[in-house]
């Protein structure tokens, strides 16, 4: 908006003005860098890549309509905005909010080589929420996509012609009403509720590819029989076998599913000893770069008959932060890898070895680079409509549909990636639905993807068994349960408690590992680099009145630390501190919310967790 009246005061025309970010309470260092000709220029998809793509970030054309009697595409427009930023950021370069009863509008022009024997692919990495796409008149989304944080893919090839064409993309986006994918998303930001996110969030982009081409893999490693096996799905398929090279390997092919045969000696992925195996595939003249992780997850019991997590045959206590994934001048988009590098090896440099990904599903790029550096991650589901109080309201039996979709597109999207070792479809009854859908939802995820773990309902509503309320306690809005009769599924593999300031845990039993899937929170404000500039406001659980000093934080963060290393050698298997960064007006981070300032001293922070994961892995 600032530049749009920049524009009208020198009689220039929007689109006639350079790019600048809109107005920010702050700024990372990375997003003050941020040009239309940088911004996210590396290839988004690092689990299958091709050589032959086209980046379409950058400047588009964009206008915001009326939904009532809107009668079709904008005759003109409000001015540029810089994808894969979303509107109300600032990196967008606009900055300003969507809301329910207005259509977001795209435009610019791609120009196309079509060929016989070739697909023209278009790719979207995040659109928020509802999304329809044209080519010149024709709309090619047959079903207008719905989900506001999972890719997706059209083949436009019957729709283009040789040369340039006008590519539209129209976006509704109600945000608060039936929408799953919300997340933290709120039309009144306060407390752990953000600012909203509309359209396009994540890299867009065009590929060439063969009729007959790979349209994905998965990847199942096997560590105790040395073996990856590698299952490729095809489109256009014309009984090409998939030859696959893996690097230092070998080659090997097969008919659609391929098994790798690892050499003795092969390298384990872990966080302390990232490995990862790269490879080639190719069916036809279609060729695809990937790799893959040798590593398993599992829930088993150690010599002391305790439940664990055990990660490549070994005990392995999980110490872990809450990630938001937000930043205030991208707000869901992150500014550039190497800030996403930097959010995930300060975790590392103080200690961590897990993230949960909280309420987010990140660009392919962010998990690619937790494979690469190191870190397990938990993936949550993004929730909807945040109403933990009625599970057996009929509005979360109406968004189950969508759920279960958006569960499943996550877990086809995400497959590929060693560091996800434990999947989290609900966090603290936002939009859960009653005993059977909840248990159903649970049970799908486990038979879909068995080579990770299933994170019991995270915190609240929990009906899978051995949910136990500890002597004394009395919460509202937590069901707790016995375990049910031997044979009867329990489709959980822990039973995950939230507690602030904590720590706490549930008893140690024979089915569900214990987990404390959040705890903490120490809120200390940093002058200079708050959100909210007035103290009014910002917050931390449980109040800032022992933390608000440096040192006042890091004692009381090794005070809970020390409680944290008894409960660990009690039977938990793991933690998740609250959070990575500061957000809005939560000041509880590790770092500041514009990354400028780490909080604590990584070396202290470090020191204490390896205290704390060596008493929970017997050593």
């Amino acid at each position: 908006m600032k530049n749009i009246l920049f524009a009208a005061a020198c009689g220039l025309t929007a689109g006639a003005l350079a790019y600048a970010h809109a107005p920010s309470p702050l700024m990372t260092t990375w997003g003050e860098q941020i040009t239309p000709a940088n911004a996210w220029r590396e290839y988004p998809r690092p689990q299958m890549v091709r050589a032959n793509w086209t980046n379409l970030n950058g400047e588009w054309d964009y206008a915001v309509t009326s939904v009532t009697n809107t009668p079709g595409r904008p005759k003109t427009w409000d001015g540029k905005i810089l994808v894969p930023f979303c509107l109300e950021s600032a990196l967008s370069g606009v900055g300003r909010l969507l809301e329910p009863d207005q259509f977001l509008w795209y435009t610019r022009t791609i120009t196309c080589d079509p060929k016989p024997g070739e697909r023209i692919l278009l790719h979207f990495g995040g659109v928020d929420f509802r999304t329809m796409v044209f080519i010149g008149h024709d709309e090619v989304t047959d079903v207008p996509h719905e989900g506001g944080q999972n890719p997706f893919t059209l083949d436009i090839t019957d729709y283009v012609k040789p040369g340039a064409n006008e590519l539209t993309v129209c976006v509704w986006d109600p945000t608060e009403d039936f929408v799953n994918s919300r997340g933290k998303q709120s039309f009144k930001p306060k407390g752990c509720f953000y600012t909203r996110v509309s359209g396009i969030w994540q890299t867009v982009w065009m590929e060439t590819v063969p009729a007959c081409h790979i349209e994905s893999y998965t990847v199942v490693t096997d560590i105790d029989k040395g073996t990856a096996t590698l299952k490729f799905n095809l489109a256009g398929r014309g009984g090409d076998q998939v030859k696959v090279s893996v690097d230092g390997v070998g080659e090997f092919a097969g008919d659609g599913e391929v098994v790798v045969k690892m050499p003795s000696g092969f390298k384990l992925w872990s966080p302390e000893a990232p490995n990862l195996y790269t490879f080639t595939a190719k069916c036809g003249a279609d060729e695809v770069g990937g790799y893959f992780g040798m590593r398993k997850i599992e829930k088993r019991k150690d010599a002391k008959g305790v439940l664990r997590f055990y990660l490549n045959n070994e005990p392995y206590f999980v110490m872990g932060t809450l990630d938001q994934g937000w930043w205030p001048d991208g707000l869901l988009t992150p500014p550039s890898d190497e800030a996403m590098a930097y959010d995930i090896q300060v975790l590392k440099d103080c200690g961590f070895n897990t993230l949960r990904k909280h309420i987010k599903v990140e660009p392919l790029r962010y998990y690619y680079l937790c494979d690469q550096l190191g870190i397990l991650v938990i993936q949550d589901l993004p929730s909807g409509n945040h109403n933990a109080q009625t599970p057996l309201d009929a509005k979360e039996t109406a968004r189950y549909g969508l759920q279960r979709l958006e569960q499943k597109e996550m877990m086809d999207a995400l497959q590929a990636v060693p560091s996800i070792v434990m999947w989290n479809p609900y966090n603290e009854g936002w939009t859960q639905p009653g005993e059977f859908l909840s248990h159903s939802m649970l049970d799908f995820t486990r038979r879909y993807d068995p080579t990770r773990l299933v994170n019991g309902p995270s915190g609240c509503w929990d009906w899978e068994g051995g949910h136990l309320l500890p002597k004394g306690w009395k919460w509202e809005n937590r069901v707790w349960t016995q375990h049910k009769p031997a044979g009867e599924c329990e489709a959980a593999d822990t039973v995950d408690l939230h507690l602030y300031r904590g720590p706490e845990m549930f008893a140690v039993n024979d089915r569900r590992i214990s987990f404390l899937g959040e705890f903490g929170g120490l809120g200390h404000p940093v002058e200079g680099h708050l959100w909210r500039t007035s103290k009014k406001g910002n917050w931390g659980y449980g109040g800032i009145e022992d933390t608000k000093t440096r040192d006042g934080l890091e004692k009381t963060y090794l005070g809970l630390m020390d409680k944290l290393g008894d409960l660990a050698e009690k039977g938990l298997g793991g933690a998740i501190y609250t959070q990575t960064t500061d957000v809005e007006i939560e000041i509880n981070g590790v770092l500041t919310y514009d990354r400028k300032v780490l909080k604590y001293n990584p070396a202290v922070l470090k020191a204490a967790h390896g205290r704390v994961c060596a008493r929970g892995n017997g050593k």
